[in-house]
This record gives C-alpha cells, sequence and structure tokens, in this order.
C-alpha cells in the first residue's frame, strides 16, 4: 500500500468519524490492509475498529445486506463482531464524494479483545504452523455454528449474493476470475485441472441446494479471519458473504493446510467439531473433495487478475503446484471407491 494510498483512506476515515459522534482528529491506527483498509482508535474510553471499504467493491444494499447477516448471527448466539449504527441509524456511512479518491464506504465496529489470528496462509503452506487439532475442532464448532443460526434465524438476502453457487465456482461467471487464465497452469497440469473441474461441476449439480447444504456462508473462513479471544474464536470480515454450500466454509478452513504434515489431523478434527453441532450425511463426505478444489481453483482466479501484486504471485507460484495436486486427489476420487474419503493432499 503506497503512502499515497494510505494518506487518502486516513482523510476517508476522519471524514466518517463524525458520522459516529467520533471526533475526527482522533488517533488513527493501521491493522491492516488487504481489499479494505482497516484502522483502530479508541474514543470514548471504548476501542473500535473502521474500515474504509474498497470502493466499488460492493454497493450499498449489499453492504447493508452482509451488515444485517452479522447482526442476524449476533442475534442467535454467534461469536461476531459488532457494529456501531452511524448518525441515519445505517450500518454505515459513505463519504469522499469530492474527495479525488471518490465516495467510499466506512464502517465501524466495536474493537475484540483478542491475541491474534487463528493462524496464517503461508505458514499453513510452507507447513511451519503449530496449530492443535484441537484447534480445529473449535474451528468447526464455530462455522456449524453459523450454518445453524443461519437457518434458526430465519435470515433472507435482501439482494441476491449468489457469488459461491455452481456458475461462480467452476464458470462460466466466475466470482473471482477465471482459473485457466493464469499463465503457470499449463500442459499437463493445466489437462487435470479441467479434467477435475468437469467432475467438480457434475458432482456439485448432482449435490444439490437444498436448504440443509446451501445457504447463506462467510464464504472467506481463512485464518487470518478467524481472531483467538479470551472467550474463544471470533468469526471476522463478512466481505465475500453469499449464498454457497455450507461445506464451501469448511473447505476454506481447511485449504491452505492441505500441504501440511498434520493435514489429516487437522481436517479430522476440523469435521468432528462441525458434526458434533451440525451433522452430514456420506453425501456431504463424497462431495467435499470437489468444492475443496473449487476453493482453491477461486484463488488461483483471483491471482490471474491481480498480476503483480505479492500476495497474486505466492499463489502462481507456490501455491499452484498444490491446486494440481487436488485436481489429481479429485479425479482419483472417481476412479478409486477406496480413495473417495482419502484426506485431498495426503499420500497414497
Amino acid at each position: 500500500m503506497s503512502a499515497a494510498d494510505l494518506a487518502a483512506a486516513v482523510e476517508l476515515a476522519r471524514a466518517a468519524l463524525p458520522q459516529y459522534g467520533i471526533a475526527a482528529d482522533t488517533e488513527l491506527t493501521l491493522l491492516k490492509h488487504r481489499e479494505n483498509v482497516v484502522l483502530s482508535l479508541t474514543a470514548h474510553g471504548t476501542d473500535y475498529v473502521l474500515r474504509v471499504h474498497r470502493r466499488g467493491y460492493h454497493s450499498d444494499a449489499e453492504l447493508e445486506c452482509e451488515l444485517d447477516f452479522v447482526r442476524a448471527l449476533h442475534r442467535e448466539g454467534v461469536a461476531v463482531p459488532r457494529f456501531v449504527l452511524a448518525a441515519d441509524g445505517r450500518g454505515f456511512c459513505v463519504v469522499g464524494a469530492d474527495h479525488p479518491a471518490g465516495a467510499h464506504q466506512v464502517d465501524l465496529q466495536h474493537r475484540l479483545d483478542n491475541h491474534g489470528n487463528f493462524g496464517d496462509e503461508r505458514t499453513a503452506v510452507d507447513g511451519s504452523a503449530t496449530l492443535d487439532p484441537a484447534d480445529f475442532a473449535e474451528l468447526g464448532r464455530l462455522i456449524a455454528g453459523v450454518h445453524d443460526a443461519s437457518e434458526r434465524s430465519g435470515y433472507t438476502m435482501s439482494v441476491p449474493r449468489d457469488d459461491w453457487d455452481l456458475e461462480g465456482l467452476v464458470g462460466p461467471n466466475f466470482a473471482w476470475g477465471n482459473p485457466l487464465r493464469l499463465t503457470e497452469l499449463a500442459g499437463a497440469d493445466r489437462e487435470a485441472v479441467v479434467a477435475a473441474m468437469r467432475v467438480a461441476r457434475s458432482t456439485l449439480s448432482t449435490y444439490g441446494t437444498p436448504a440443509h447444504r446451501f445457504g447463506p456462508i462467510h464464504a472467506d473462513l481463512t485464518p487470518e479471519n478467524v481472531l483467538r479471544t479470551p472467550d474463544g474464536l471470533v468469526l471476522i470480515d463478512f466481505d465475500d458473504f453469499a449464498a454457497g454450500w455450507h461445506l464451501f466454509d469448511l473447505a476454506t478452513a481447511l485449504y491452505f493446510y492441505t500441504p501440511h504434515p498434520h493435514a489429516a489431523a487437522y481436517r479430522t478434527a476440523l469435521f468432528a467439531g462441525y458434526e458434533a453441532v451440525r451433522p452430514l450425511d456420506p453425501e456431504d463426505h463424497r462431495v467435499f473433495p470437489a468444492l475443496l478444489l473449487t476453493r482453491a481453483l477461486t484463488y488461483l482466479g483471483w491471482a490471474a487478475d491481480r498480476r503483480g501484486e505479492p500476495t497474486a504471485e505466492w499463489h502462481a507460484t507456490m501455491v499452484l503446484p498444490h491446486v494440481v495436486a487436488l485436481a489429481h486427489d479429485l479425479l482419483a476420487t472417481t476412479t478409486s471407491p477406496s480413495s473417495a474419503h482419502r484426506t485431498p493432499g495426503s499420500p497414497e
């Protein structure tokens, strides 16, 4: 993030603060910049987190839909952030109409008392992460709680958000870009991925979208989006929330750990935690390798559209071989019944 971009984000944040009853000159500290710029602050004796959303990522109606979902989960007792209403009663405000950077959405939430993230993508992939399987069991319970609360609350989307349906995952309307546009994906590896995509499409078409399998999901359950707090794990950043298969959240939670030496134990614990709250059936387990591959492919599509960015280059080089391995795993499950429940990425 350039100094100019950060300066613009801070100016937009300061323009938003009065709409939450906070002085514009309050000290701001950068916490994170990925899709959004996330800043921390303290006002009136309370710690907050402020997000300056990426311009144009979601419409106002889509963002309001997202915040409605988080509030619905909170009412059902799920560990999620608490947002502060702006002066007009909405869950966010829009500032910067006259700013060179243009109009941006800004929201404010109470800062969580946490001691870091669940983990991070890079140590997951390189195998140096030192998580205990019990961590994944707790994460599985949290994910199941989200899905249960979503159904229990009766929440319905006020605007369509269907990025993670069949078309969004395996085309032609890829939610995060076409993974086959990644130039490093070539030759026999490309052929394997194309064949596995056909298997995934067929598998998920048959699996279907009944309410107990498909509905509003977080959709970005990476280790960075789960915080460790004194009261347990808390799920943050619902930017990519949309309609999708419930198992897609499990696939996202596990995906970066598939190359890890303890991948099999992590998967077992994740599913055990989930099923302690929300039972699955044999068909759910059968289709999981297909959803794990589709999750992997979204990152290749994302990287193909962002060449030159460090994270995109990491996906295109360091992560790509693991995606190809998942494609081969899925193809193997279609020809070898005994491999149907083998952990993707684990030895034969």
